[in-house]
């Protein structure tokens, strides 16, 4: 088998409060295959995102890493310095935000900040940079008249489109979404998803891709890794999370989402609330939401345990 292209291994970052310090990633380790999707799920505040800007070293202050390592393509990205960092970014590893209008600069047309990307990465004429941003803007769906468009003028399906367009701009290899369909429609959603489906297949790149919506990335990975309370909880190829998911806390977020297919299951919320990562709970941090507690869940970290091929999960009861 080929390496992965990412490998993390016991990744921890801390918040610094007033209060003391905030585990926000707690000893997480996970790989990305080369060429892979895969999806990374949890409630809001499990640590998603702050694991994704973590390995880019993007995340600001009061967040700091406080344990781990993290390599891509064979470079501790940790231990890299800040130019050398900055040859990774974007070229190697790029980033779609949640906000597009966020992300993008109200000030300054479309092309322009495609342009300035290329330009801020490499020698290339203007000629060139403009050619290269009516390329990128056509491969994801933008009618070539949208360079000149500031964001405003846009609908948020091609605002996200542009974000996908400057993130791809540099052939990076692995492209990392974060909630990259937060506020549109369903519609929108779905063909955002197929075209960054397809542009995958087509480019070979990898994606890691951070929703809450389980469902969606159930139809949309490879592989799917569940987060609670800044743990890794569960990781499993897609089709068997979705037949066969091992930690109550999969099993129910699955049963709280609508299937993409449809049916007529009844739908069930998770009972109480993600516990705070100032004082979390001891033993399994799912463990006062959960139905099936015993004792030891209580007192005992379950250990990660390997269920199946490419299926592991922290759990006692999972075997």
């Amino acid at each position: 088998m080929a390496e992965p292209i990412l490998s993390i291994r016991d990744f921890s970052v801390d918040y610094v409060t007033e209060r003391g310090l905030v585990r926000a990633v707690d000893g997480v380790t996970l790989d990305v295959e080369p060429a892979e999707i895969l999806g990374i799920a949890g409630e809001s505040g499990s640590g998603k995102s702050t694991l994704a800007q973590a390995l880019m070293r993007i995340l600001p202050p009061p967040a700091v890493i406080s344990g781990g390592q993290v390599l891509f393509e064979g470079r501790d990205l940790l231990a890299l310095p800040e130019d050398d960092l900055r040859e990774v970014r974007w070229k190697r590893i790029a980033m779609v935000f949640q906000s597009a209008m966020d992300a993008l600069n109200p000030v300054t047309t479309v092309g322009e900040q495609i342009e300035e990307t290329l330009h801020a990465h490499g020698a290339v004429s203007a000629d060139a940079a403009r050619a290269r941003a009516l390329e990128l803007l056509e491969m994801v769906g933008i009618p070539s008249a949208s360079i000149d468009a500031y964001a405003h003028q846009l609908s948020g399906g091609m605002r996200q489109r542009v974000c996908i367009a400057m993130a791809l701009a540099l052939h990076p290899s692995l492209l990392i979404l974060d909630e990259p369909t937060t506020a549109l429609d369903v519609i929108v959603e779905r063909e955002i998803l197929e075209q960054i489906r397809a542009l995958q297949r087509r480019l070979g790149f990898a994606v890691m891709f951070i929703t809450h919506d389980l469902a969606r990335m159930l139809q949309f990975s490879d592989r799917v890794a569940i987060f609670y309370a800044a743990r890794l909880v569960e990781l499993a190829p897609a089709d068997a999370l979705r037949r066969a998911a091992r930690h109550p806390y999969t099993q129910g977020l699955l049963r709280s989402f609508p299937s993409v297919h449809g049916g007529g299951t009844e739908l069930q919320s998770i009972p109480g609330a993600p516990p705070s990562l100032e004082t979390p709970p001891a033993g399994c941090r799912f463990h006062p939401r959960c139905g099936r507690v015993v004792d030891r869940c209580r007192t005992q970290n379950p250990a990660w345990r390997t269920l199946a091929p490419s299926h592991a999960a922290a759990c006692h009861l999972a075997e």
